[in-house]
């Protein structure tokens, strides 16, 4: 939780709601919002709320997925799989590729490596598809697509991001009373 600078102002000033709510990709560098520099928690909250999804399981994601501003981690040494981890939230560059999602959009490898709260949108984004998505699996199912969609990893994963995300929800709460917090029972669908 630490590794996150404060910056109360993003939560508390009501930043705009952003294009990638609306199903736009946002423009990283037209959005003070993206700014470069590390992700705050604030940020995360409010990219959190930008794309409706719970602050407190997005923000469990950063803390099990455990990226840093910059980071491009390869995952050639730990899976033999051809691609990076990018930021805060370990976006993998499969989405770059000419036919992934990011990809397509045209949104750059460097804006959501160097730019923590672009970084945690785009990962607040991607969770609320795994969220929205029609596929009969529980809740903590698709929060752990966002990591894996393979059954064994999907499972190592909730196994991490439940906890995560009951902390998170304790915390927020205590400081915040009013961030949208979720506490899914495991097996529950929406």
């Amino acid at each position: 939780m630490k590794r996150f600078a404060p910056l109360l102002c993003a939560v508390l000033c009501g930043a705009a709601g952003s294009a990638f709510g609306s199903g736009n990709i946002p423009e990283s560098e037209l959005d003070p919002f993206y700014q470069v520099g590390p992700a705050s928690i604030e940020c995360v909250v409010e990219a959190a709320r930008r794309q409706r999804v719970p602050a407190n399981v997005l923000l469990a994601l950063a803390t099990v997925e455990g990226g840093k501003n910059g980071a491009m981690i390869d995952n050639r040494p730990r899976s033999g799989h051809n691609s990076d981890d990018i930021g805060h939230f370990q976006i993998n560059t499969q989405h770059f590729r000419p036919n992934g999602v990011l990809g397509r959009a045209g949104i750059r490898v460097v804006d959501v490596a160097w730019r923590g709260c672009y970084n945690a949108e785009i990962a607040a984004w991607m969770l609320r598809k795994e969220l929205e998505a029609s596929t009969g699996q529980d809740y903590w199912t698709r929060v752990a697509n966002y990591h894996s969609k393979t059954p064994r990893y999907n499972a190592a994963y909730r196994r991490k991001v439940i906890p995560a995300a009951i902390r998170w929800g304790d915390w927020l709460r205590n400081r915040y009373g009013n961030v949208a917090v979720a506490y899914q029972p495991t097996g529950a669908h929406p």
